[in-house]
């Protein structure tokens, strides 16, 4: 009975749940601060990383969407997003094939991205060559947590 209820409650606070979290990153040898938004996967873990990242990196915002399970030989990747229950929509981001990352610097794909996260529970995100897709379930506070991060790279920034 004990080892039941022991597992309920283990269980019961390891929820799936993604983190949304806004970061002040210094770099060590510049000291140079770098503002970003950073959203973790429920999935992200050391071995396999799924995450992505909104920042402003000098004086330019750039979104990058990190899937280690990636592998796709182009310079180009198209990316799935839907929030919530909303439509679906598809943009076509950069890739660096060395990181497996996907990135943009398109500032109409960052306010889109921003404006839908903006008061969103869940995520989706599908990129191309892939067989899995990247869920963000249950973000806390996504609203104000957007607002912060927009108020702190136009107050501290020259993004």
């Amino acid at each position: 009975m004990k080892i039941n209820f022991f597992l309920f409650l283990l269980l019961a606070f390891n929820a799936v749940s993604a983190e949304l979290v806004n970061e002040i990153l210094v770099d060590e040898f510049t000291d140079e601060e770098t503002v970003a938004l950073t959203f973790l996967a429920d999935d992200d873990h050391e071995i396999f990383r799924r995450w992505g990242q909104i920042s402003c990196n000098q004086g330019t915002l750039i979104l990058g969407i990190e899937d280690s399970e990636l592998y796709h030989g182009e310079d180009y990747v198209n990316a799935k997003f839907r929030f919530d229950k909303n439509t679906t929509f598809e943009r076509t981001l950069n890739f660096d094939i060395n990181s497996s990352v996907a990135l943009t610097d398109s500032e109409e794909i960052i306010f889109k991205f921003l404006d839908e996260l903006r008061g969103s529970k869940n995520l989706i995100i599908k990129l191309q060559s892939t067989d899995s897709s990247m869920k963000f379930s249950n973000f806390q506070d996504s609203e104000k947590k957007v607002e912060q991060f927009l108020k702190t790279i136009i107050n501290q920034t020259n993004c």
